[in-house]
């Protein structure tokens, strides 16, 4: 049985409980990608599922699991760096006064987010604020696949009954690949630097100028 199938039987066996369990999963081995979501969104196409709840449980489990690289984070730092090298603090001006923001941001996208979570353990980020903002970010992303799922089985039944099912989930699922290559093709580092030298006002007004000149 490889690892797709196994995470799909786990939610398809044990509900909530298997969601839960799988997103917990899906988030512990850093720099492991482990397509939990897929087995989420999956979950979600079923009737008896309330997506809602879905989301909430699976952005709880995915929070948790970060946790762990966070940990990793901070004994690396802990072994590599001692107090006051420029390195490091070159690191905490970087993502610092931002880090609430960069785990929220890396953790509410499909884009690899194992790099700067591991930063924010290195600079022993605040712990409470870490897992407030990378459980609020998994929630984010997790209802947002758990409502596609539930949405897209509903219009297939709507409007073709259960064979019409598959294809619309599968049409969905590419729709969410492609979405996750366009945002990954983003650097988020570069971004939290523009974000730290200009201040979120400026530069989210850059961006809509940079868009309405563009278009």
């Amino acid at each position: 049985m490889d690892l797709m199938s196994l995470l799909q039987e786990l939610v398809l066996k044990w509900g909530y409980l298997g969601a839960f369990i799988v997103s917990v999963i899906g988030n512990l081995i850093p720099f492991f990608p482990i397509p939990y979501l897929m087995a989420i969104f999956l979950l979600a196409t079923t009737l008896q599922i309330n997506p809602i709840a879905l989301g909430l449980i699976s952005g709880f489990g995915g929070g948790l699991g970060k946790l762990i690289t966070y940990y990793i984070g901070r004994g690396t730092g802990k072994l590599i760096y001692r107090k006051g090298d420029e390195q490091l603090e070159a690191l905490k001006k970087l993502l610092g006064n931002y880090g609430a923001i960069a785990a929220f941001l890396v953790a509410a996208t499909p884009s690899p987010d194992d790099i700067v979570i591991i930063i924010l353990g290195m600079i022993e980020y605040d712990v409470k604020k870490f897992l407030v903002a990378i459980t609020a970010g998994k929630i984010v992303i997790s209802l947002l696949v758990a409502l596609s799922g539930n949405i897209f089985s509903q219009l297939a039944r709507y409007f073709g009954g259960e064979e019409a099912t598959w294809p619309v989930i599968l049409a969905s699922l590419i729709i969410m690949i492609i979405v996750t290559i366009v945002i990954d093709k983003v650097d988020w580092v570069k971004v939290l630097e523009e974000i730290n030298s200009k201040g979120w006002k400026r530069f989210v007004l850059e961006r809509i100028r940079t868009w309405l000149k563009k278009s």
